[in-house]
């Protein structure tokens, strides 16, 4: 919003809302900037942003994809993870449903 780079209350709450359509309270707001080492009245900065994308189930074309649409001429993928008892893990891949079998 501001272009500060920094993403202070309003601007992650707007960010969560969009992309998991959950309300950001502020208490969870002070923790999570705690939690990456940022101070709430300046807010999260992108170098801890980058962070949580790291973390395992954050995905960032997902949201990407919920802020600005697709892009022009991609395709739309999707990843699933088919498991029957017994069976491996079974990632299925992209549009035409390409696997990768763990």
């Amino acid at each position: 919003k501001d272009q500060d780079g920094h993403l202070k209350y309003d601007e992650l709450r707007a960010l969560q809302a969009a992309t998991e359509g959950v309300v950001l309270s502020e208490e969870m707001y002070v923790m999570a900037c705690k939690t990456l080492n940022c101070h709430p009245s300046k807010g999260i900065s992108l170098e801890a942003l980058k962070f949580t994308y790291a973390s395992e189930g954050a995905d960032i074309d997902k949201d990407y994809g919920k802020i600005f649409g697709k892009r022009k001429g991609e395709k739309e993928t999707t990843k699933e993870v088919v498991k029957e008892d017994g069976d491996d893990d079974v990632y299925e891949v992209g549009k035409d449903g390409v696997d990768i079998s763990s």
